[in-house]
């Protein structure tokens, strides 16, 4: 990489050393390289995994003809157990105790790729369910949570969409107000 660094701490000064990998800060490549990783460390973790939430689709006419999907052809199956988005994870399953099976599929990689999940950051949100879900990493219990925001959207366990609904329109009254002030 041709860098040298040495490493400060409590007043003393590491000898310097030659950094022989990785990209330096900033680095165009680094998000590339990092999703390459994190691609990697995925498909090592879930292979063959079925745990997830199946998502029914079909791509031939009227996509909100919802009557569409109780068809017995045309139908394509979907898992979808990870939602990505740089370096934040986000996984899904209808069961806790597929959850909690592919929590435990996650956290070995994470480990064994030199990646940390932090504990403290990591929160559960159960959906339509009358007891809250007990997820464990490493017999550390996650929190459990009545909304979680994800990528701006605020998810909550009541399946109700009135409070994002609300938060989007009064970011758009917002900015109309912004546009026709300045026109």
């Amino acid at each position: 990489m041709g860098s040298i660094a040495a490493i400060q701490y409590e007043g003393s000064m590491s000898d310097a050393f030659d950094i022989k990998s990785g990209v330096k800060q900033g680095c165009v490549l680094a998000p590339t390289l990092f999703s390459i990783f994190f691609s990697l460390l995925l498909k090592h973790a879930f292979g063959k995994s079925t745990e997830g939430v199946y998502m029914h689709t079909r791509s031939d006419g009227n996509l909100y003809n919802i009557v569409r999907l109780r068809a017995k052809t045309k139908i394509r199956k979907t898992t979808i157990r990870d939602m990505l988005f740089a370096d934040d994870a986000a996984v899904t399953s209808h069961r806790v105790q597929d959850l909690q099976r592919l929590m435990d599929r996650f956290s070995q990689p994470c480990e064994d790729f030199g990646l940390t999940i932090s504990l403290k950051q990591t929160n559960v949100l159960g959906q339509d369910v009358n007891t809250p879900p007990v997820i464990t990493i490493d017999n550390y219990q996650l929190e459990v949570v009545h909304e979680f925001s994800y990528l701006g959207s605020t998810i909550p366990d009541n399946l109700s969409l009135d409070t994002e609904l609300d938060k989007r329109i009064g970011k758009a009254a917002t900015t109309l107000g912004r546009l026709t002030s300045h026109v």
